[in-house]
């Protein structure tokens, strides 16, 4: 009794960060957005950015290892098998960044690499070759990206999203790789020494928050205007990574 009075008031000292837990994860379940993308410039409002990024790693793979046991059989094995390849190589290339940059320097990166994402998936219309050679490039600036900022997303979706490959197979086939890949990254994080231990207490405390909002999207996506949903995201997105940038640079100053 006495564990789950101390959980229950951990909880409601938690209310903050469950709460943007929840509105990551509702909005991903609406739209399909990255739950990574939308969470973590939140949580660096209230935790040190590499805390946030380990806790992510923790958050987005338990939310995929669900979504993936529904999905398995729409999964392209073969392009996991070459984005693993990829991803290979390029998560000990995020690892030297992450343990080298300190976490306003981290922070910077973080908010840049999502600016950079938005700008670069409103301007680009132009398909990809899908191939081998190009999947295999994709893992490893997705591989770089996850160590380093905590998302292996947006170099998947820049590729995928302009390629041909159908919606359905896209969507399972991301979700197959970021499994993949924060487990390969918690690996790294633990075969190299970073404590996990308090991104572990503190995911604990954030799961309710994830199970909730993903449960609620599932039961709300056909009821949700999809696209004023998005741009509502998109908004939020800019508006808190310009603020994090703007913070993190006056630390420097």
């Amino acid at each position: 009794m006495l564990d789950f009075e101390m959980y229950a008031s951990g909880l409601m000292s938690h209310a903050g960060p469950i709460f943007c837990v929840f509105l990551a994860s509702f909005l991903q379940s609406v739209t399909g957005f990255g739950l990574v993308m939308v969470a973590a410039p939140l949580l660096m409002f209230f935790y040190e950015p590499k805390l946030t990024i380990i806790i992510m790693f923790f958050l987005a793979g338990c939310g995929n290892s669900v979504q993936l046991l529904l999905l398995w059989q729409q999964v392209h094995w073969q392009r996991i098998a070459e984005l693993a390849c990829g991803a290979l190589a390029g998560i000990p290339l995020g690892l030297v960044v992450f343990r080298q940059l300190p976490g306003a320097g981290l922070k910077v990166v973080v908010s840049v690499a999502i600016l950079l994402t938005l700008v670069t998936m409103e301007l680009r219309r132009k398909r990809f070759e899908e191939n081998r050679k190009n999947t295999i490039l994709t893992g490893v600036l997705a591989g770089i990206m996850a160590m380093t900022t905590g998302m292996a997303g947006p170099p998947l979706v820049l590729y995928f999203a302009y390629t041909s490959m159908p919606q359905n197979v896209f969507r399972a086939t991301c979700i197959a790789y970021f499994f993949f890949s924060n487990l390969c990254s918690l690996a790294a994080l633990w075969i190299t020494g970073v404590p996990l231990g308090d991104a572990i207490s503190e995911f604990v405390y954030l799961l309710p928050g994830l199970a909730c909002g993903i449960a609620l999207g599932y039961w709300a996506f056909p009821y949700m205007p999809q696209r004023l949903i998005r741009k509502i995201i998109i908004i939020l997105l800019y508006g808190t990574c310009i603020f994090n940038i703007c913070k993190a640079l006056s630390i420097f100053n």
